[in-house]
Formats: structure tokens, C-alpha cells, sequence
């Protein structure tokens, strides 16, 4: 019986309903709903979905999965990226309180650009890890040919 490989799921589970628990948290500061459209809240739950749902295939794909390091990859580079979207957030909220206002808007927009697409450029590259797990997981493999069948070359054992 093959071992399952469920590394990915439980790191993916954990990543994702900790996203759940800070959308909760941000949801209730906020308090007041009133000018909170669906779409907001549409674009608030996608990226913890989205985790929840690639963990789900994680542990859909646990027994056929062979591609460990790909796997790894994947939920590794995607946990960094929300890692280290938290830690500049901490940096520019610290860094920049004691600029002036008008250096620290400017400032702000140009780190916060930055933070935008390397967090996106991560999570392209951590999907694209993931496109390979499913694509090498799903890949129909070739039948193996026996020997003795009729299949093996006579002069095989012929030496020359």
C-alpha cells in the first residue's frame, strides 16, 4: 500500500483558514457594513478559498501524488508570499511613522507597488508549480512491456 503525501494539505489547511481568521478579525474592526458591497466581500474571500480549495485537491491527489518537491514548492512559495506580505505591511507601518505626510504618501504608494507585485509574481510561480503537480499527477503512464513474452529480441544473447 503506498504511503500518502499529505504535507502540502496540512500546510495549505493551516495558511488558509489562518486567512479566514484574519478576514474575520478585519471584518469585525471594520463593524460597520453598510457601504460593504458583495464584491468586497467577494474579493476578501477569493485568495482563502482559493487555499482552502487547492488543499482540498491536495488531499484529493494524496495516494498519486510522486512529485513531492513540486508539491513543496508550491505550498512553499505560496506560504511565503503571505509571510512576506505581512512582514513589509509591519515594516512600512513602522518605518514610515516618522516621515513627514507629504514624503511618507509617496513613499508608501512606491513600497506598497513593490509589496503588490512581488506578492503577485510569487503567487504566479506558485501556481505554476501547482499546474505541474496536476498535470504530472493526471498523466496517463505508458503501459510496461514485459519481457517473455514474445517480446524480447532472439539475438539478445548471441555474442559478437
Amino acid at each position: 500500500m503506498k504511503r500518502s503525501f499529505t504535507g502540502p494539505f496540512w500546510l495549505m489547511l493551516v495558511m488558509g483558514l489562518l486567512m479566514l481568521l484574519s478576514v474575520s478579525w478585519y471584518l469585525r474592526e471594520i463593524g460597520n457594513l453598510n457601504g460593504f458591497t458583495r464584491m468586497n466581500l467577494w474579493r476578501l474571500l477569493l485568495l482563502p478559498t482559493m487555499v482552502l480549495a487547492e488543499a482540498l485537491i491536495y488531499w484529493l491527489i494524496r495516494r498519486r501524488n510522486q512529485y513531492h518537491a513540486l508539491s513543496w514548492a508550491h505550498s512553499g512559495i505560496f506560504f511565503f508570499s503571505f509571510a512576506l506580505n505581512v512582514v513589509f505591511t509591519v515594516f512600512r507601518n513602522l518605518h514610515y511613522r516618522y516621515e513627514t505626510a507629504g514624503e511618507s504618501r509617496i513613499s508608501r504608494q512606491m513600497g506598497m507597488h513593490e509589496q503588490i507585485y512581488l506578492f503577485w509574481a510569487l503567487v504566479i510561480v506558485a501556481h505554476l508549480a501547482f499546474a505541474a503537480v496536476l498535470v504530472n499527477c493526471f498523466r496517463k503512464t505508458p503501459p510496461v512491456e514485459k519481457r517473455g513474452e514474445g517480446g524480447e529480441n532472439l539475438l539478445d544473447n548471441i555474442v559478437l
